[in-house]
């Protein structure tokens, strides 16, 4: 390796559904679509009760991506690749942007895409 760099860590916090009040909300269709979720699978809407003093979320969650820098990636750093190449390098070797680990906690049920979206940019999934 010609760098120093061994990874690239990048992490916003969202807020996590209560569990104790959310209800299932169909969800808008472009969600779902973008969410690819099959008709049986159900989103969540944030309600608000007792134990989470009325918001409908309670907590937060870290929803991150980490690039870690191998010696590919280290050599097209070092030849000053474009940003495509180097995006292009880290997806077909396994790295998932922080966008799709908010779909995947928006899936999960544990946030919604209102609130990913307000902390990453999802306008290339609607």
């Amino acid at each position: 390796m010609t760098g120093n760099i061994i990874g690239i860590i990048a992490q916003r916090l969202v807020r996590k559904l209560c569990p104790h009040c959310k209800e299932p909300d169909a969800g808008s269709p472009s969600v779902r679509q973008a969410l690819h979720l099959e008709p049986t699978e159900t989103l969540y809407r944030p309600v608000g009760c007792d134990h989470c003093r009325g918001r409908g979320y309670i907590g937060r969650l870290t929803i991150m991506e980490i690039l870690a820098v191998d010696s590919g990636l280290d050599e097209l750093i070092a030849r000053r690749a474009t940003l495509r190449e180097l995006r292009e390098y880290a997806l077909a070797n396994g790295f998932h942007e922080m966008a799709s680990d908010g779909l995947r906690r928006i899936r999960e049920g544990i946030t919604t895409w209102e609130e990913v979206s307000r902390v990453v940019d999802l306008s290339g999934y609607h």
